[in-house]
């Protein structure tokens, strides 16, 4: 993607020079390709709820058969979807005349790409259409990703609630695989839920207790006898293919069967993604912009006005990409509609709406009112008018003159003009971007900041720290005692980053905690170490004790002991230490730090926010001199 603006060119500068690569690091990260074929789970036998292997050909047959408890029920999209009789979910019309059937794993880059790039557009079209069954079985490479078991057995979970919770956690689920990919995923399922609507208690428990990991275990089993060996591997009807593979292929193979032929045994394997392409977009169908038409970058958003997932990224991202991009001149911004036949007839008066009133120059208030109150209008399609004249009302706009406007039809056109071209472009899940003209999907807050170059706003309040707190620059360390990396890390580039830069005023250098428990067992005591002795005004002695003696503690049963002896020989209260220790009270803190890392897509130790901006692994020092120096420079041109 081409630079977009300062904060930007300075984020690629270092992605470039660090490479957006866990380049030495502790955790579970996935390397790009990885995932794809794997040694799977051993298979069990016991069954559960969407358990029990089904025959293939049972699938196909006429009728179909739905579970009471999900009839009639639809997803966010408005997509039907429901249990099959055995408890396999599905989306789409049981008479479908074709089924596509998916093994898939939770923590596969592939997968993911395939939830997010293709399935959203068949879920748009051959499945909104009534051609596409699509069914889903977990297939989970355990060996290569540590986490897919837990996130499987999560939508299971969410499946407890109905088959519409089933299907809003699966696509939760791969929107933000970078987010849950680490030890502590159990608490982010539950918060996902909590935010799903879900009863969060429920899910807890059946998280917590592993409820459907045999369910999970019985779908391997299942693909193994069918010859599934990677991920993901769909079924056509009964015909294989293979690989995460474009949308256009996935267009071919649906046309080919309907059509009574079969698809080719030579298909191609799983490849890493093709470099974007800019598209051009037209000046035509525009609904709003702002910023300079002289702006040297554009950004295009297509969004629909019953889009949840456009209602959350107007309020937690488009406030802070205005600020940073547009109100600074960098950036014009092209807003364009597209509303999906999902969310209502009223989605496309909205957008009439909010062009209606821009035509009394509040266009931009009126987006924001009709996002804010989504769920009213949407919930009560019948009454969305009067809704909107009443915002228009609240907005004191002339409501006589809103009133014919939106009667009218006259922005009918234009908005189709939108709709095709969003078409033509292959407008994926929304909101969806054109950056410079390369595609973005999702509406994510961190992931959306990072691929728009916006730092993250890492809170540094009551965090320890050494350095200027009015330094230039500020590096925020993510940290794991336990791990080998991060050790590196304070052996060999730490002592030269504070003696250039730390020391001399040019860098405030913050520490947090992100212990990687499924492979780290004592990290997190070591973490309630080091803020014991913070405890004691001590923190960065014994910092430096745990790394400097991590080979002597790290496995052994008595780490508390020889951590109570560290605080001994650093002259501090052994017994307050001790106290504070086994009490378990920094332990709290050491699980916050570790949330709010993931929270902003760290997912492996060591990891830094430079400025706002994410780079993994134990870098050498001369990468962050390089780096670092850079950002000085271009400090002093501003």
């Amino acid at each position: 993607m081409p630079q977009i603006h300062q904060s930007l060119r300075q984020a690629l500068f270092f992605f470039s020079l660090f490479g957006l690569l866990i380049l030495a690091a502790c955790g579970p990260s996935v390397a790009p390709g990885e995932g794809e074929i794997g040694q799977a789970a051993a298979p069990t036998s016991d069954a559960n709820l969407l358990a029990a292997p089904i025959d293939p050909a049972a699938v196909f047959s006429a009728p179909r058969s739905a579970s009471s408890s999900a009839d009639g029920e639809v997803d966010a999209n408005g997509l039907p979807v429901g249990f099959l009789a055995d408890g396999r979910p599905y989306r789409g019309s049981l008479d479908a005349p074709v089924v596509i059937e998916e093994f898939s794993d939770f923590q596969c880059p592939f997968c993911s790409r395939f939830a997010l790039q293709t399935l959203s557009q068949i879920n748009q079209n051959q499945v909104a259409s009534g051609e596409v069954l699509f069914l889903y079985y977990d297939f989970p490479l355990s060996s290569i990703h540590p986490q897919a078991e837990a996130a499987a057995n999560a939508t299971r979970c969410a499946a407890d609630q109905g088959a519409a919770a089933y299907w809003d956690m699966h696509d939760l689920l791969f929107a933000r695989m970078d987010a849950w990919g680490n030890s502590q995923a159990n608490s982010t399922f539950i918060a996902y839920a909590e935010e799903l609507g879900l009863d969060s208690a429920i899910f807890a428990e059946c998280v917590q207790s592993n409820k459907h990991i045999e369910a999970v275990r019985d779908d391997v089993d299942l693909g193994l006898s069918r010859g599934v060996s990677s991920t993901p591997s769909f079924f056509i009807n009964e015909q294989p293919l293979i690989g995460a593979q474009p949308l256009e292929v996935f267009n071919q193979a649906i046309a080919t069967i309907q059509n009574g032929g079969e698809l080719t045994a030579n298909q191609p394997a799983n490849t890493e993604p093709p470099t974007p392409t800019p598209v051009a977009i037209s000046e035509e169908g525009v609904a709003a912009t702002l910023g300079s038409a002289e702006a040297p970058y554009t950004i295009v958003e297509f969004t629909d006005y019953g889009c949840a997932a456009c209602a959350r990224y107007v309020a937690d991202t488009l406030p802070t990409l205005k600020e940073i991009l547009v109100d600074s001149g960098q950036v014009r911004y092209i807003l364009k509609d597209f509303p999906q036949a999902a969310s209502g007839t009223a989605a496309q008066t909205a957008a009439a709406a909010a062009r209606c009133a821009g035509e009394q120059d509040a266009y931009w208030p009126m987006h924001e009112a009709l996002f804010a109150t989504q769920e009213v209008w949407v919930q009560n399609q019948a009454s969305a008018d009067a809704h909107f004249q009443t915002l228009a009302a609240d907005l004191n706009l002339d409501q006589a003159a809103f009133r014919g406007c939106l009667s009218s039809g006259q922005f009918d056109a234009a908005i189709q003009t939108a709709v095709a071209e969003g078409q033509r472009v292959a407008v994926g899940e929304l909101p969806y971007f054109f950056i410079e003209g390369y595609p973005l999907s999702g509406a994510e807050p961190n992931s959306v900041a990072v691929a728009l170059g916006l730092p993250m706003n890492v809170p540094i309040d009551g965090a320890y720290s050494i350095g200027d707190p009015n330094a230039p620059i500020t590096i925020v360390e993510y940290t794991d005692y336990q791990c080998p990396f991060c050790t590196r890390h304070f052996a060999e580039t730490l002592p030269l980053l504070r003696q250039n830069f730390i020391d001399t005023g040019k860098v405030l250098y913050v520490f947090k905690d992100f212990p990687l428990t499924n492979i780290h067992p004592q990290a997190v005591l070591a973490a309630a170490a080091a803020r014991c002795a913070g405890a004691q005004e001590a923190y960065m002695p014994m910092h430096d004790a745990l790394f400097t003696n991590q080979s002597l503690w790290s496995g052994q049963n008595n780490a508390a002991d020889l951590f109570v002896g560290f605080a001994a020989d650093l002259g501090l209260d052994s017994d307050l230490f001790r106290t504070c220790l086994e009490s378990g009270e920094m332990e709290t803190a050491v699980f916050a730090d570790l949330n709010e890392g993931m929270s902003f897509g760290v997912n492996g130790t060591p990891a830094f926010f430079i400025n706002g901006f994410l780079v993994s692994g134990a870098l050498p020092y001369a990468s962050f001199e390089q780096g670092l120096n850079g950002l000085l420079a271009d400090s002093e041109q501003q």
